[in-house]
C-alpha cells in the first residue's frame, strides 16, 4: 500500500470518529444535566393543588441538584400553559403538570388545542383524590337509592352543578346520565367553591366534589350520597360505591407530571427516576397525604399514566353523548 493511500484512509478514519464523537458530546448524559434550574409549568392558577406539586417538585430538585422552579400559566382550559410545555426545548429543563384536562379532556372537547398526548414525554403519576356525588341539607334526599329512584321516575326532577366546560366534575355526571338511564338538568358556574356554597343552600341539587370539601360533610352542609371509586373510603367508610348502586362507575382525578417529546433518552430516564424516588419518600408521602384528600401511587411508571389515560378517554366515548359538553 503506498504511503499517499495510507494516509487518506487514516485520515477519513479520523473524520468518522470526530464525527461520532461530536454526536455523542450533542447528546446531554444524565452526569452533565441539569446545568441550571427547571422549569414547572403550571397550567392551572395558584390554590390548593399548588401546595402538593410544590412538596414534590422540592423533593425533585434535592435529588438532581437543581431546584424546580414553578412557573403558573393559566388560561384557555389549560391549553396555554400545556402548549408552552410541549413547544419548549426538549432538554430536561422545562417539565409540566400534566392532569386529566390536558393530556386527553382538551384533545377530546377543544378544537383550538394544537397539541396531541405524543407530544408529550409522560414523567411520573404522583397522586389521585377520590370523587363523591353530593347533595345539600334542603334538597330532601337522604341516599343514593332514592335519588336514583325519584329520578328515573321524574326526568328533569332534579338539577346538577359543575364548572363549565369539560372538568372532570362535569364528564363524571354526564357519564352517570347514560350509565344510570336518567336525565337531570345541568347547572353551569365557573368554579367549585360557588357550587359547593349553592348545594348547601338549596340552590341545586346535586354535584360531584372531591375529598377537599371532605370538611362540609363533616358538619353537614353537605350530604355524601356514593363515591366514584372502586371500594369505600376509609374517610366516607358509611357511603356506598357506585358499584355497590348497580352502576359500573369509577373517577379518580389524578395529577402527574411530564415533558416535552424527544427529550435525551439519559435525561428522560434520570427525571422519571427522580420523580419516582421524591414520590416513594416516606416524609413526601405524609405531606400530600397528610389532610386526607390525595393518595400517592403506589406505582409511578409513565405506563400506567398513559394506560389510564387510554382508559379514560375510551371511556368517555363510550358513556358521554356526543355534543354534550362544550368548550366555550
Amino acid at each position: 500500500m503506498s504511503l499517499s493511500r495510507s494516509l487518506v484512509q487514516v485520515g477519513l478514519a479520523a473524520g468518522w470518529l470526530a464525527v461520532i464523537g461530536s454526536t455523542v458530546m450533542a447528546q446531554p448524559s444524565a452526569k452533565a444535566w441539569p446545568t441550571k434550574p427547571i422549569e414547572v409549568i403550571v397550567p392551572f392558577p395558584p390554590g390548593p393543588i399548588e401546595a402538593k406539586v410544590r412538596i414534590i417538585a422540592d423533593k425533585v430538585g434535592r435529588i438532581l441538584g437543581q431546584p424546580l422552579i414553578l412557573v403558573h400559566r393559566p388560561g384557555a382550559g389549560m391549553r396555554i400553559g400545556t402548549e408552552a410545555m410541549v413547544r419548549a426545548t426538549p432538554d430536561g429543563h422545562t417539565v409540566g403538570v400534566a392532569v386529566q384536562s390536558n393530556t386527553w379532556i382538551s384533545l377530546e372537547l377543544d378544537s383550538a388545542a394544537s397539541y396531541t398526548l405524543e407530544d408529550m414525554t409522560l414523567l411520573a403519576w404522583a397522586y389521585q383524590s377520590p370523587m363523591v356525588l353530593v347533595t345539600g341539607p334542603k334538597s330532601g334526599l337522604l341516599s343514593a337509592q332514592q335519588w336514583l329512584r325519584v329520578a328515573r321516575a321524574q326526568p328533569d326532577k332534579f338539577n346538577y352543578a359543575a364548572p363549565t366546560g369539560g372538568s372532570m366534575f362535569r364528564i363524571a355526571f354526564e357519564s352517570i346520565r347514560t350509565l344510570a338511564g336518567i336525565e337531570t338538568r345541568y347547572v353551569p358556574y365557573r368554579g367549585m367553591a360557588q357550587v359547593a356554597q349553592d348545594l348547601a343552600g338549596g340552590h341545586v341539587d346535586l354535584a360531584f366534589v372531591d375529598l377537599a370539601s371532605l370538611q362540609l360533610m363533616r358538619h353537614g352542609h353537605l350530604r355524601p350520597l356514593a363515591v366514584a371509586t372502586p371500594r369505600r373510603v376509609s374517610q366516607l367508610p358509611e357511603v356506598p360505591t357506585f358499584h355497590e348502586l348497580g352502576i359500573s362507575f369509577e373517577s379518580l382525578p389524578w395529577l402527574g407530571f411530564a415533558a416535552p417529546a424527544g427529550l435525551p433518552p439519559a435525561v428522560e430516564q434520570r427525571l422519571t427516576e427522580a420523580f419516582a424516588e421524591a414520590l416513594r419518600a416516606p416524609e413526601v408521602r405524609r405531606k400530600i397525604e397528610g389532610d386526607g384528600v390525595a393518595q400517592v401511587f403506589a406505582d409511578t411508571r409513565p405506563a400506567l399514566m398513559r394506560a389510564r389515560i387510554e382508559q379514560e378517554r375510551a371511556d368517555f366515548r363510550r358513556h358521554v353523548r356526543p355534543g354534550s359538553i362544550r368548550v366555550d
